[in-house]
């Protein structure tokens, strides 16, 4: 289908990047889908059940199903904003008792429009990513503290007042500023709910539980990384009062959360691929990642254009190798981002990521095996050329 829409395929060596696909999915995740489409369900239900199976392998007392980890955020803190309000009072059970009353829609959907609500999210100016914006999408209002680099709790603690619904953390960002062991503290001291953004997260596996057991009230998780679940899928998990609200604002209701929907397949898939996630052999895993990134490191090895080349672990919180290559662009008379987008514009299409002015990322977990070779061979080809 690809060759037919005119659509060129690539070899990622970029990781489990959203914009590439996320990441190849496990075959019987394939077939646990194929069989889901064939048959109608209450998706009520399945979301409840799928969540009641991930609270359990998070440590959560509740859990839902959405349609990214971008989606978490959003309906979580869209909860976080309802909360003490007369949403709470909403019975929405039996399940099939659907759609839902004009009353109940009415309060679903105040959110964005929140000025008369706690809708300020306090976060840490050094925790800025693109995908803060699902907290404003909600309808919150970012109250950022400290500067790019540092943060103190007490500036934290300065900037809570009556219009404080959250606090968010950024575990990517985690080497930035206040920890998330003492910004739980001040959520708890405060009663003001903690909102995670663990997104790409995994690996280690014990990760999906670990931010739950340190007090953290919401955590959301991307399911179409490292779990390998469909790409469009993730998961928000946490309080049972606030998933409970996060519930009412995302499909099937008619809350913020609507517009991104997941189908029946997406709930499947990304149940299965989490069963497979949670048996795989994280140490062989890890080690056949850097094995990969190894060949490609000898297949480099003399390019007069790299100075240097380390493998070493991606950060503090997620375990999984990296190569990263340092060129020398005076010689070069290119950047490594040029580098990067020349490797993208030809066959066989390689992405890897890139640090301005001279490094760039190769990340082994989204090749198929053979693919390293390519890699490997690919980048020197291009710096040759590039002389």
């Amino acid at each position: 289908m690809y060759e037919e829409l005119g659509v060129k395929t690539v070899i990622n060596a970029a990781g489990t990047q959203t914009f590439l696909g996320g990441s190849i999915v496990h075959p019987k995740v394939m077939e646990a889908m194929k069989e889901a489409a064939g048959k109608f369900v209450n998706m009520g239900e399945l979301i409840e059940r799928a969540g009641e199976f991930i609270a359990k392998v998070t440590g959560a007392e509740a859990a839902i199903v959405t349609a990214g980890c971008y989606a978490a955020l959003v309906v979580g803190t869209a909860a976080c904003i309802m909360r003490g309000t007369t949403l709470e009072e909403i019975d929405n059970r039996p399940l099939h008792h659907y759609p839902e009353s004009r009353e109940w829609i009415d309060l679903i959907q105040i959110p964005p429009n929140t000025e008369n609500l706690k809708n300020e999210v306090i976060i840490q100016r050094g925790h800025y990513t693109p995908y803060e914006h699902a907290f404003r999408v909600a309808g919150g209002r970012l109250r950022k503290v400290g500067s790019e680099r540092s943060c103190t709790v007490r500036e934290i603690e300065e900037a809570i007042g009556e219009k404080t619904a959250a606090i968010a953390f950024i575990v990517a960002k985690s080497d930035r500023g206040v920890s998330l062991k003492k910004v739980i503290e001040v959520g708890k001291r405060y009663d003001v709910p903690v909102i995670v953004d663990a997104a790409a997260e995994l690996p280690p596996r014990e990760n999906l539980r670990k931010f739950i057991a340190m007090g953290a009230d919401l955590v959301a998780f991307s399911g179409g990384k490292a779990i390998r679940g469909p790409n469009d899928t993730g998961f928000l998990c946490g309080r049972r009062d606030l998933i409970r609200l996060a519930a009412l604002q995302a499909f099937p209701y008619h809350g913020i959360g609507r517009i991104a929907k997941v189908d029946r397949t997406q709930v499947v898939g990304l149940i299965t691929a989490l069963k497979i996630f949670l048996e795989r052999d994280e140490e062989a895993e890890f080690k056949s990642w850097e094995n990969k990134l190894k060949t490609i490191e000898r297949i480099l090895e003399g390019t007069p254009q790299i100075k240097r080349m380390e493998i070493k672990v991606e950060s503090e919180t997620r375990r999984s190798p990296v190569l990263t290559i340092e060129l020398d662009i005076e010689s070069l008379g290119a950047s490594s981002k040029e580098v990067a987008y020349r490797l993208r514009e030809k066959p066989p299409y390689v992405w890897v990521l890139f640090a301005e002015p001279d490094k760039l990322m190769v990340f082994p977990y989204t090749l198929r095996d053979g693919e390293e070779n390519i890699v490997g061979e690919s980048i020197r080809k291009t710096l040759e050329e590039m002389l």
